[in-house]
């Protein structure tokens, strides 16, 4: 099988040669800490994702108004929100992500394929707080140094997210400066989800306390939640939210769960 992840990083590579990321439109924006709002939530932390396309499921939502969801899940109590601005594969937009930026009051996340700077000053021009880069993209498929991208994120006055997916993954993010660790479930080579990769990977890690770590994809219900929610800070959750009709609803049924 084809392996997507390296797909999705020459899609990404195109992106950034033919300007895509070189944003016209930017809007100033006092960084807010999803880090901080991650640990210091009174219920489970949900980072809501606004994402048109699943790779996996095909269209979600495609004819969805950014602007409209985000505010509704934030109303449902989302401690941050995921927007994806990553266009070729997943129907997401910079623009979305800029006009977000100017409706809502939680943290925001730039989803993307990050591989080069460029994608990094358009994540701060168009107003997120935080950015996703992935470890197996710099240490499986080497487009760069990880330590010098976290470094570059930070000099922005942005938080990353590492995500990771296998135990050797995590162990080196857990040595890192990223500020939060994400476990996906997604295997992104084979798109195959397991659900249990979360408790499988933390266990017998001895210094979560001091880290914060999210779980990511696959989770549908508010049992999928009670299931992880001891061993994680919050979730990432994207799909089931673009698929429900009521988008408030949806969200705080998570957060309460």
């Amino acid at each position: 099988m084809p392996d997507f992840l390296a797909k999705l990083i020459a899609d990404a590579k195109k992106r950034v040669g033919t300007g895509y990321y070189s944003v016209t439109k930017t809007t100033k924006h006092k960084p807010l800490s999803l880090n901080h709002a991650l640990r210091s939530a009174k219920r489970n932390a949900i980072i809501a994702e606004i994402k048109r396309i699943s790779p996996a499921r095909g269209p979600l939502r495609v004819e969805i108004d950014p602007e409209d969801a985000a505010i509704k899940m934030e109303r449902g109590g989302a401690t941050g929100l995921s927007v994806l601005t990553e266009p070729d594969n997943f129907g997401g937009s910079l623009e979305s992500l800029l006009m977000i930026r100017g409706r809502v009051g939680i943290p925001v996340l730039m989803k993307d394929i990050v591989i080069d700077r460029p994608q990094i000053q358009a994540a701060k021009a168009c107003g997120a707080d935080c950015v996703l880069l992935i470890e197996s993209v710099f240490s499986r498929h080497h487009v760069g140094s990880l330590e010098n991208m976290l470094q570059f994120v930070h000099d922005n006055d942005l938080e990353v997210l590492l995500e990771v997916h296998d135990e050797e993954e995590l162990g080196r993010a857990m040595k890192s400066e990223a500020d939060i660790i994400g476990v996906n479930n997604r295997n992104l080579a084979t798109l195959e989800i397991d659900l249990l990769t979360t408790t499988r990977l933390l266990e017998g890690i001895g210094d979560r306390d001091t880290r914060t770590i999210i779980s990511e994809s696959g989770i549908e219900t508010p049992a999928d939640i009670r299931k992880l929610k001891h061993a994680v800070n919050g979730f990432l959750i994207g799909s089931s939210l673009m698929l429900s009709e009521d988008l408030e609803r949806k969200v705080r049924e998570f957060v309460l769960a």
